[in-house]
């Protein structure tokens, strides 16, 4: 989901424009891993418009997506008291003041939060600039506050590829696709990482993995004729046996 749609949204729920807020993010189905906050206006316009089971669903997904969310735990514990909820709602009110003290990092779960996600907005603004070695030094320092952070980790480790530091790519990719088991777009680029290395038996291996998890995805065929044409290649170089 673009960010314009969900600061559109923003902006219709200021104005308290609730069913522009639906409109805008739908059923929620179309929001992607690394918009809990999407999701979590979602519940809330849901809620304001008295649509309770919408809005634990939509809260319920934001969470999945980050279950350090205090906001969603805050806002799906009232809802779910308004249902009469109680033993549920008093779990997750505990639950989001446990995580408002502070954790390994010296700050509040939420603080620690936001400054991982403001290191790695800030990483994506170097790497379009071109300053690859900056927002390499962004997203680790993201991922010291959070590295369970899929997507940082795969930022970084794109960031890396790009940098041509193939093996520390690699090892990135790797950690992202252990977080998130068979993500496609952690395969895709880890198989790159290995071609670019010129190990092509294991790009083969990684992307018929790939393959074999999203058969539908169009890249592959482009990935497996870049392979194809490498070892045509290296086969009309080779000395002959003779």
């Amino acid at each position: 989901m673009p960010s314009d749609v969900l600061a559109h949204a923003r902006e219709r729920f200021a104005a308290r424009d609730y069913h522009g807020v639906v409109f805008l993010l739908g059923d929620g189905d179309e929001v992607g891993a690394s918009y809990p906050d999407a999701l979590n206006l979602l519940g809330l316009s849901f809620a304001l418009l008295g649509r309770r089971d919408e809005a634990l669903s939509a809260f319920g997904r934001a969470l999945d997506r980050n279950p350090r969310y205090i906001e969603a735990l805050l806002n799906r514990a009232v809802v779910l008291g308004e249902c009469g909820r109680v033993e549920e709602a008093q779990a997750d009110f505990a639950q989001a003041e446990a995580l408002g003290r502070p954790d390994a990092t010296g700050f509040p779960v939420v603080v620690a939060n936001r400054l991982a996600n403001s290191h790695a907005a800030l990483g994506d603004e170097y790497r379009a600039a071109g300053a690859l070695a900056d927002a390499i030094s962004q997203y680790r320092r993201a991922l010291e506050l959070r590295p369970g952070y899929a997507d940082i980790r795969l930022a970084l480790g794109r960031a890396l590829l790009e940098q041509r530091d193939y093996a520390a790519a690699a090892e990135e990719l790797d950690a992202a696709a252990r977080l998130r088991d068979g993500w496609l777009d952690a395969l895709l680029l880890r198989g790159l990482a290995a071609y670019l290395q010129g190990d092509l038996a294991a790009a083969r291996t990684i992307w018929e993995r790939a393959s074999e998890r999203h058969p539908e995805e169009p890249r592959l065929e482009i990935y497996r004729a870049m392979l194809d044409r490498r070892a045509h290649g290296a086969e009309r170089s080779a000395p002959d046996a003779a």
